[in-house]
């Protein structure tokens, strides 16, 4: 009966606005094939009785309360779901599978809707917060959805954006499969680059802490780990790492109190409030209680309470700096550092958490990253301050204990002996880090960075012993059919196994490497154009006799190539789009072919 009676009153909204307001005509059409994201036209609906439905809208089509947009993303701080619409169509016959990505990750839902020209309801994907990864219409830590749109064709996009807390916005980001793999690189680079940084100051912190005791290296460590942990559940990396079942708001709002309350407690404890200026910090001890206020809320499941509770504290820590600038200033206190630390990063907090989220600021790549790196920076300058900390420590024990001169160069020593370990023991993992940048996470294979790195290491072996250079690439058949069969379990098996035996084939100085979804490349030496034709029929018969086991049942594959040869090696793209032209050929010949590559002119009449 609830539901029944709130999608009257959606219907009521609709009949009511459609009186009063009139029509409202569709948005222009946007080229998905040339844009970047939707900021060019679209319309909003703000739907505040949260009771309109898919159906009410597509029955009253242009009689609701639509207002055309274009640009500004941010709808402000809403509890109330916001419905937006866009026409897409595409230019492009040679790409029709596109990546619509939300920009910002804190939407708590997300429903997107595809109805064709005649106002007909194609499909629907939904990304909640808290489902599953296997839930989503995109395996992704945001809400991200991945849409076909054919040549010619023509698209009304509706979604249905809910945020628990925080900010609403209204952008979609446009990716082709490729581009979007590269920006999630990007973008695991600068989040893991950060989430290494935090949890490495955290780490050498605590162990200054047990090493000499000073308590303000313990509150340090701890909003260290805890900016990392927050950061992790804001940005919904959380679920990626340790909880593949969702992102539960809750998780955001637990490590936000304790943030808060680390990040009061480091501020008493660097500044000696508590000597220095004893009632500001009994103030910040008594303000201090609203981090377990945040806490219990959102352990309860009062998302939106504790939202508001976290918003109200934000110009609690924005005194932190103005405080520490007094000290400095009238006070002549050292904590230049410290304060430099804190309006940067209480600058980046009020334009990513702050500011854009009311519309005050541009919704843009920078903006939206500013709160990591606000972080960053306000870390290394606070590790910096640590270690003048250090030696501040160091004279005074110095003068008040001289007995104890040599047992403390002797912990310098070992602290020292420490940093390099540590150090080295980085230096380690940013090697490992880059190992794994440049390798295919699923096959173990190279990845496309890296085989274009490798490509100019075989052109020099090539030229240098007068070999012919074969660029092979090649595609898996019809692997779309075995996802939408077998799902990506199905589709990761099939990979793993013509990987395996791909590289059963290939030499040692060859390269090999997966560049795409399906697709595989291979860089060999031959001696001339039959040797690198009978390598590839050995490759494809290869993959042809696989037997691949997926939920005990027995599925067979192939594989079609294409082949460019050359002795002198040319640019890495021009080769590998002749091999791709080859490959295509393959494929229009039946597939489960090899081709090697030919002048125009004759390759048509093969």
């Amino acid at each position: 009966m609830d539901k029944l009676a709130r999608r009257l009153l959606g219907w009521c909204i609709l009949l009511i606005s459609a009186g009063v307001y009139g029509a409202s005509p569709l948005p222009e059409r946007l080229d998905i094939s040339q844009i970047s994201n939707t900021d060019g036209a679209y319309q909003i609906l703000h739907d505040l009785s949260a009771s309109i439905t898919i159906e009410t809208l597509l029955s009253h089509p242009d009689q609701s309360l639509w207002q055309d947009m274009q640009g500004d993303v941010s709808r402000g701080v809403l509890t109330h779901p916001v419905w937006m619409r866009f026409r897409l169509s595409n230019s492009d016959p040679n790409q029709t599978r596109y990546i619509l990505e939300h920009t910002d990750p804190g939407p708590y839902r997300i429903d997107l809707y595809i109805v064709d020209s005649q106002g007909v309801l194609v499909s629907e994907q939904h990304y909640h917060r808290e489902s599953p990864y296997w839930e989503r219409p995109f395996p992704n830590p945001g809400p991200v959805f991945s849409v076909e749109v054919d040549t010619g064709q023509e698209y009304v996009m509706y979604a249905r954006i809910q945020a628990t807390f925080g900010g609403l916005f209204s952008q979609f980001a446009v990716w082709t499969p490729n581009d979007f793999v590269r920006h999630e690189t990007r973008e695991t680079l600068l989040y893991g680059g950060a989430y290494t940084a935090f949890i490495l100051f955290s780490f050498l912190s605590l162990l200054v802490f047990l090493a000499i005791r000073e308590r303000t290296f313990l509150s340090y460590s701890a909003l260290t780990f805890t900016s990392c942990m927050l950061l992790m559940n804001l940005d919904a990396h959380w679920a990626v790492l340790f909880q593949s079942g969702g992102a539960p708001v809750g998780n955001a709002t637990f490590w936000g109190g304790i943030y808060y309350f680390a990040a009061l407690t480091f501020a008493r404890d660097y500044l000696k409030l508590d000597q220095v200026l004893p009632l500001v910090g009994k103030i910040y001890l008594s303000l201090m209680a609203f981090g377990p206020v945040i806490i219990v809320l959102g352990i309860l499941g009062y998302a939106e309470a504790a939202g508001v509770f976290m918003m109200l504290t934000g110009p609690i820590l924005l005194t932190i700096p103005f405080l520490a600038l007094y000290l400095c200033v009238v006070k002549k206190r050292q904590v230049k550092l410290f304060t430099l630390a804190w309006f940067i990063y209480g600058t980046a907090v009020l334009i990513q958490f702050g500011l854009r989220q009311v519309g005050l600021i541009e919704h843009q790549p920078l903006t939206i990253y500013t709160g990591v790196l606000g972080g960053v920076i306000e870390m290394c300058l606070l590790a910096v301050s640590m270690g003048f900390k250090i030696l501040d420590i160091k004279q005074q024990r110095d003068k008040a204990r001289e007995a104890y001169v040599t047992q403390l160069e002797s912990f310098s020593e070992q602290l020292e002996r420490q940093v390099k370990e540590k150090t080295w023991e980085l230096e380690v993992a940013r090697a490992q880090a880059e190992k794994e940048a440049r390798t295919d996470s699923l096959t173990r294979l190279y990845n496309r960075r890296a085989f274009e790195e490798l490509a100019g290491n075989k052109f020099s072996s090539v030229t240098r012993h007068r070999k012919m250079l074969a660029t092979i690439l090649v595609d898996i058949d019809k692997f779309k059919q075995v996802n939408d069969k077998l799902g990506h379990k199905g589709g990761d098996l099939v990979l793993k196994a013509v990987a395996e035996a791909l590289q059963s084939l290939v030499r040692e100085s060859d390269v090999l490497a997966r560049i795409g979804g399906e697709e595989f490349a291979i860089l060999a030496e031959t001696d001339d154009l039959n040797g690198a034709f009978q390598f590839c029929e050995r490759l494809r018969r290869a993959v042809a006799e696989l037997e691949i086991e997926v939920d005990k049942e027995k599925l067979k594959t192939s594989i079609s190539l294409g082949c460019y040869c050359c002795y002198a090696p040319q640019d890495i793209s021009l080769m590998l789009n002749k091999a791709d032209t080859a490959m295509y050929r393959s494929k229009q010949l039946g597939r489960n072919k090899t081709t090697l590559w030919q002048p125009e002119k004759r390759q048509s009449g093969i």
